[in-house]
């Protein structure tokens, strides 16, 4: 099966795409048989990176480029928002990447399109597949479905974005999320109940392991008490004032807090720390690679996931899997992924008391977190093993190609039509219910 991936893209030469989980994925479909490649508007010129070709958006674009995408656009234009006068750039450019799609599909024999994050502009390959009849597999991620404007957060706060997204839901042949807490969402957005797919996360089980001496990790480290590990891009949504001021009501114990990530509210967390008497206690780690992310989990006691709003949490996934006591805010994806006193704990978020009180409890009651930990690595490997994931995602890949084989679709216009009509009314192909992934409850 040859599978056309569009993500929003990275032109770092050891990337596929811009986000290092997608390119996991992806790596793992190939590993498992899948001839995987990509198109990115951020390359001047086409390459490979691990086997995967990436195809560029030329640019500044050829005449009959040009040309192509203006015939695309007409002949889709019912699935085109109108766009303000600002809008209108990103607009073409957005239908440029989908009609590189098409040629790409047509050139290359792709048998199925895979969108991750609506990516380009909310579109996520529905005028590819619509002009080509290919199917399409949308993965809704979470920025491109959430919104807090409180938190500058979300796709959707741009009125086009909204509007292309939810003929995405409507018109893909399956749309994806990794919880229910997603799912419920694209389907209040207009996706179609039987098209609906939740396929849960996969961890690494063994890149991330339990500890074989978490002391002596901490020591490796430079820390001599009980660590406190939490990870994430520092900005509004992750919810790391709520966890600082938790801990400020704990300064009785001992503890060390050790923040992994970058991003802009770095000095603002750092000016909060400071406030709260914490400074001393508190270390801003900055990006760790992926390959040493591992040692932090092996030294941590406690793993807090203190976000505001989340559509997953991998980071759960990864503490779990790594045998630690975790604490995940009810936020939305991440309390699905633990079971409440057994695998883990959860507390609501922003409420910096329960949060204290669970802490509390977990600092001073060792055996409890080993406890805890144990369990929650028996439930990763039952539950969260990277092969079941990726094998769930080839059920929907045969799923989504299944109607298309007994239609008439090719390139005809009939076909075209069609996949139009079904993006545009909400009326979806019928899903298959496969073992191994989560289909609606009737």
């Amino acid at each position: 099966m040859r599978v056309l991936h569009l993500a929003p893209p990275s032109a770092r030469p050891q990337s596929i795409t811009g986000h290092t989980f997608i390119d996991e994925e992806i790596r793992a479909l190939c590993a498992a048989g899948v001839e995987c490649l990509t198109v990115s508007d951020a390359e001047s010129k086409g390459r490979t990176c691990d086997g995967v070709d990436i195809v560029p958006v030329a640019s500044p674009a050829p005449p009959s480029a040009i040309l192509r995408t203006l015939a695309i656009a007409l002949r889709h234009a019912r699935l085109l928002p109108t766009p303000s006068r600002s809008q209108a750039r990103g607009l073409f450019h957005a239908l440029r990447i989908e009609a590189t799609a098409a040629a790409v599909i047509r050139s290359r024999g792709v048998d199925l399109i895979h969108s991750h994050f609506a990516w380009p502009a909310g579109f996520g390959g529905l005028i590819a597949a619509a002009h080509t009849g290919t199917p399409l597999v949308a993965s809704l991620r979470g920025m491109d479905l959430l919104v807090r404007p409180d938190l500058e957060y979300g796709l959707r706060q741009d009125p086009f974005f909204d509007a292309t997204v939810r003929h995405l839901l409507a018109g893909a042949d399956r749309t994806v999320y990794a919880t229910e807490f997603m799912r419920a969402i694209g389907q209040s957005m207009g996706a179609p109940t039987d098209g609906t797919v939740v396929v849960r996360k996969g961890v690494d089980l063994d890149r991330f392991q339990p500890a074989v001496d978490r002391k002596a990790a901490r020591h490796a480290l430079g820390i001599d008490v009980p660590l406190i590990l939490t990870i994430g891009t520092l900005r509004p949504l992750k919810g790391f004032p709520f966890l600082l001021r938790a801990l400020s009501q704990l300064v009785d114990l001992q503890w060390r807090l050790v923040i992994c990530g970058e991003g802009p509210d770095r000095a603002s967390l750092e000016r909060c720390a400071e406030e709260l008497h914490l400074g001393d206690r508190v270390h801003f780690a900055g990006t760790i690679q992926r390959d040493r992310i591992t040692d932090y989990f092996a030294a941590a006691d406690i793993v807090v996931h203190p976000s505001l709003i989340e559509a997953a949490g991998n980071v759960v996934l990864e503490a779990l899997a790594s045998g630690c006591a975790t604490i995940a805010t009810d936020s939305g994806g991440p309390a699905e992924h633990i079971i409440e006193g057994e695998t883990g704990m959860v507390v609501p978020p922003a409420d910096e008391a329960a949060l204290a009180s669970r802490l509390r409890q977990l600092l001073a009651d060792p055996a409890l977190r080993e406890r805890l930990g144990r369990a929650a690595r028996r439930d990763a490997e039952q539950r969260y093993e990277y092969g079941r994931m990726v094998r769930d995602l080839l059920r929907v890949y045969e799923a989504a190609r299944k109607p298309m084989r007994s239609a008439t679709k090719s390139t005809n216009d009939g076909g075209m039509r069609s996949f139009a009509d079904r993006a545009s009314s909400g009326v979806s192909i019928s899903a298959q219910k496969e073992p191994g992934f989560s289909t609606p409850q009737k």
